[in-house]
Order: C-alpha cells, then sequence, then structure tokens
C-alpha cells in the first residue's frame, strides 16, 4: 500500500473512531473531575502513540482527531503523521509551551488546511455566521480531564507566532492577545459577545493556514465553560 492510500485510510480510521467517542461514550456527560477516566479509545490510541495528550472534537463539523505534542521538539507534527510517516496530512498538535493537560491560560492548537476537508480545512466554513452559529462547542478529550469550550471569535490573523508574543504567564499579555484578535484581525471576521472571556478563565486557539494568504493564519478562538 503506499504512503497516500495509508494516510487516507488512517484518517478515515481516525475520523470513525472519534465520532464513535461522540455519539456513544457516557463520558459526553462529564466535566473535569477527579473521578475522570479517558475514553478507551484514547488509552488504545495512546499505546500507538505515547505523544497523544488528547483529541478533539467539533459536534456535527466533521472534525474528530487525536491532539499530539512531542516532548523536546516545536511543530514536529507538522508534518510527521500519527503513525510517523512523514507528509501531509501532518497531525493535530500542540507545542510543548502549552504543557500536556490543557490548563494554561490560551493552548494554541494546530493543523493543516487541507484540501479536501481534512484535519483543519473545515475551520473555514466558521467564517460563515449561520454556519458558526449552530457550531459552537469544541470538546477536548484529554488524558486526564474533558474540557468543553465555547467560540466567541473567528479571525483572519497575521501568521506571528502566538506563544512568543503573548505568553500565557503575565496577565497583560493574556489582555493584549484579546485585543489583538480585533484589532489585527481582517475584514471577514467574526467576535460574538455572549460568552464570558477574561484572563483568568482558559481558552483556546485553534490555528490553520488561509488559502491564497501566505502571510495570515485563521483563528478559532473559543473560551472553556465555568
Amino acid at each position: 500500500m503506499n504512503t497516500v492510500l495509508e494516510n487516507r485510510t488512517l484518517r478515515i480510521a481516525l475520523s470513525v473512531l472519534f465520532a464513535l467517542i461522540v455519539c456513544l461514550s457516557p463520558l459526553t456527560a462529564l466535566t473535569a473531575s477527579a473521578d475522570y477516566q479517558p475514553p478507551r479509545e484514547i488509552i488504545e490510541l495512546w499505546k500507538q502513540n505515547h505523544h497523544l495528550i488528547g483529541a478533539i472534537s467539533i459536534p456535527r463539523a466533521g472534525i474528530n482527531y487525536p491532539i499530539l505534542q512531542h516532548p523536546t521538539i516545536d511543530d514536529y507534527y507538522l508534518n510527521i503523521c500519527f503513525d510517523g510517516t512523514e507528509g501531509y496530512p501532518g497531525s493535530i498538535y500542540t507545542n510543548k509551551v502549552e504543557g500536556q493537560n490543557f490548563s494554561t491560560w490560551n493552548t494554541v492548537i494546530y493543523g493543516h488546511n487541507m484540501k479536501d476537508g481534512s484535519f483543519f480545512g473545515s475551520l473555514k466554513n466558521f467564517l460563515d455566521a449561520d454556519y458558526l452559529a449552530s457550531h459552537r462547542e469544541i470538546d477536548i478529550y484529554a488524558v486526564d480531564a474533558k474540557h468543553v469550550y465555547d467560540i466567541f471569535a473567528v479571525v483572519i490573523y497575521n501568521d506571528r507566532r502566538i506563544t512568543d508574543y503573548f505568553p500565557d504567564d503575565n496577565y497583560a499579555y493574556r489582555q493584549g492577545f484579546l485585543q489583538s484578535l480585533a484589532e489585527w484581525g481582517l475584514e471577514g471576521s467574526i467576535f460574538l459577545t455572549d460568552v464570558e472571556v477574561s484572563t483568568d478563565r482558559p481558552i483556546i486557539t485553534l490555528s490553520t493556514c488561509i488559502s491564497g494568504m501566505h502571510d495570515n493564519r485563521l483563528l478559532i478562538v473559543a473560551s472553556e465553560r465555568g
């Protein structure tokens, strides 16, 4: 089997696997607690790749993927697939500055904008206000907790590395990032005001490239439910 076919087969298998988590697992009702047990599917995937730190699901948006993090090399999984093969589509991943349990204030999650709509290729749909209105929830199934987030911004941003410009350990930088979304966001960005957002409540930022806009990134920013 060639590499392209192997990667496509893996994508299909993972999508089905995490769809089962969302549709069948009783863990959909859990919140972060000492009694949390990670989904069995995550445990099985971790056995295949110990760099697994969780999974992301956006209900009805076709995004159901494992999240990886290399312990020492930033952007390692940009072009490394879950099974270790090199090339597209790479993996959904975070960098080591984020930690591994989604407890930092702003966890930035990266993924390729694939032409077939897989991985973060479907994030461009969120630039449509009607689509966004019915796809506001992002679920993260971590190893030690489940986190639920509500989207409050869809931003056509610049290509600066967010964690370099806005370190999480400084409240002024946290506020600076929130302000930058409006100040640096280009026409077409969407901002919602019905979600509680603060420098004390954790957020996640999904980041992907934009076709034809090499100096920009599309950001989906969501605040964790209290």
